[in-house]
């Protein structure tokens, strides 16, 4: 059960308050269909719960973090975190888990970057280093150009969930999920 202090700090940050631009999002009050659609607004108030929570990084199966409404549990690393905020279900038999960061493409579309939105994700992917791959959750672009954005991602160099502005970098391609609308 999400306590009460946790709910009116969650929704001060989904409100635009602590140093949020953009991010006028309310924390979801309709409930999640894991798996099925989820809209943009849905997206970013779960991942401002992890953030707001503190989320630690971990690669470990075994130490996985509920997700606000408390339906799933996923592995805090940057896929699970992903997973998590688009509402992926990891009990679905085709999975059996959270995806891990190369599967991601399986159930999101290439998209250009002028074409990113709130809660689409850009991806790293090194078939011959796995250990390199990454991926993050687009937030909002700073500038007219789009060429710097805020980005919300689990990140083991961190050691927790961070939200920071990156560059286009052209290591990552932009990705949207089937079922966002």
């Amino acid at each position: 059960m999400v306590n009460r202090r946790h709910f009116v700090l969650a929704g001060a940050v989904l409100a635009g308050g602590a140093g949020l631009p953009g991010a006028a999002f309310a924390a979801p009050k309709q409930k999640i269909i894991y798996g099925g659609t989820v809209t943009r607004a849905q997206v970013m108030a779960r991942a401002y719960d992890w953030l707001t929570r503190r989320v630690r990084y971990s690669q470990d199966n075994g130490r996985p973090v509920w997700d606000v409404n408390r339906g799933r549990r996923y592995r805090p690393d940057c896929s699970g975190f992903v997973c998590m905020a688009l509402a992926i279900d990891p009990r679905d038999p085709r999975y059996g888990r959270a995806l891990v960061t190369w599967e991601l493409p399986r159930v999101c579309t290439p998209i250009e970057w002028s074409e990113l939105l709130p809660g689409d994700i850009l991806l790293h992917v090194n078939p011959k280093r796995r250990g390199n791959d990454h991926v993050r959750l687009f937030e909002v672009w700073l500038d007219a150009a789009k060429t710097r954005a805020t980005v919300v991602e689990a990140s083991s160099k961190a050691g927790a969930m961070t939200r920071k502005t990156v560059t286009v970098d052209p290591l990552y391609r932009p990705f949207r999920y089937r079922h966002i609308v």
